[in-house]
């Protein structure tokens, strides 16, 4: 295969009909093609399957391997590919939700954010760990698990929850609405504060020794049990912890020619859409003010958390970041104007 290019870029097999089988990308495009057919083929059976009904390949030269992986991803989200196995279910997730609009509010496992009253962490790609955190942190706070519909009556007898010390029964008034706010709140606090846990942790282990001393066993296996609800908790920490951190970057990348750059913009962790740019004098200043402004207008219609699909390019933009830049610039646009941004880049390029 000649033909193809030997730099980064995405390859696309298709069917007889043009349908996209199987989407890949590779530092070198053309070496990666001809590793199917050559040298043995494919090991794997689900692939030597796809080889036999693809008709021909696809070729979508990037000037950099971030934009190929980017490229990748977007391609396998939108088309979906059958014999592509990753990425393929990161449309969709599970997120914990509080309501903070309701009166009582409780944690809940949901599969998207939806609600403008309420607080969201996620995505969770499966539900089994949201479900444990969700019982964890209900425990701590002594929220209520019910589902229906919260109004206190005074002559209402408590569920098993109050007496095992698990809820404070709001239904039966046995706390006011204020302090029960204020145990979400808490609640809240603790799925994305890890300060907060630590000083939990401190004043329970007060509390567990104080009673401990004036032989108030009872009490002080209450705050011993909280103590290793929140130390489980926190051995599921890194759950908790989004993919990439919420910052605000325009990063630069080389272009398919050499006198081309892509401009990749990114608002608090939101990967938007690249732009390829002449890189001469006046139009790459211009395309860089645009492409801030874009990031500034997005910075206010921000959402909370992230969708799961949007999660797939800021992950891969994080790692990037993280990793030594050797095939373009990162621009911290949460510290830097439009104008510092240009700046930069000019004394970059000179």
């Amino acid at each position: 295969m000649p033909d193809l290019p030997t730099g980064p870029g995405v390859y696309i097999f298709v069917d007889a009909h043009g349908h996209p089988l199987y989407v890949g990308k590779s530092v070198n495009l053309r070496r990666r093609v001809r590793g199917y057919f050559y040298a043995g083929g494919p090991t794997n059976e689900r692939l030597a399957e796809m080889l036999r009904i693809a008709r021909g390949v696809e070729a979508h030269p990037t000037g950099s391997d971030l934009e190929a992986r980017l490229v990748e991803a977007e391609r396998i989200l939108e088309q979906r590919p059958p014999y592509n196995k990753a990425l393929k279910r990161r449309d969709a997730g599970w997120y914990l939700e509080l309501r903070w609009n309701e009166p009582f509010p409780r944690l809940r496992v949901v599969r998207r954010p939806r609600r403008a009253g309420a607080r969201y962490v996620g995505p969770f790609w499966s539900r089994r760990l949201p479900d444990r955190i969700r019982h964890l942190v209900g425990k701590i706070f002594r929220l209520r698990s019910c589902a229906e519909p919260v109004r206190p009556e005074l002559d209402r007898s408590p569920c098993m929850q109050f007496d095992m010390g698990l809820c404070t029964a709001p239904c039966a008034r046995r706390v006011g609405i204020n302090d029960y706010r204020r145990q979400a709140s808490s609640a809240g606090r603790l799925l994305v504060d890890r300060e907060f846990a630590w000083d939990l942790m401190e004043r329970l282990e007060g509390a567990r020794d104080r009673a401990s001393e004036r032989l108030e066993f009872e009490r002080a296996a209450e705050a011993q049990a909280r103590l290793d609800w929140l130390e489980e908790l926190e051995e599921l920490r890194f759950a908790l912890a989004p993919e990439a951190e919420p910052r605000s970057w325009l990063i630069v990348l080389p272009g398919v020619a050499a006198t081309d750059r892509t401009l990749q913009p990114v608002a608090r962790g939101q990967v938007l859409r690249r732009r390829r740019v002449a890189w001469v004098d006046g139009a790459w200043q211009e395309a860089v003010e645009d492409a801030c402004y874009a990031v500034r207008v997005a910075e206010l219609r921000a959402p909370s958390v992230l969708s799961p699909r949007e999660t797939v390019p800021s992950a891969m933009v994080g790692r990037w970041l993280e990793e030594e830049i050797a095939d373009g610039h990162a621009i911290d646009l949460t510290r830097l104007d439009t104008a510092a941004a240009i700046d930069r880049l000019q004394r970059i390029a000179s």
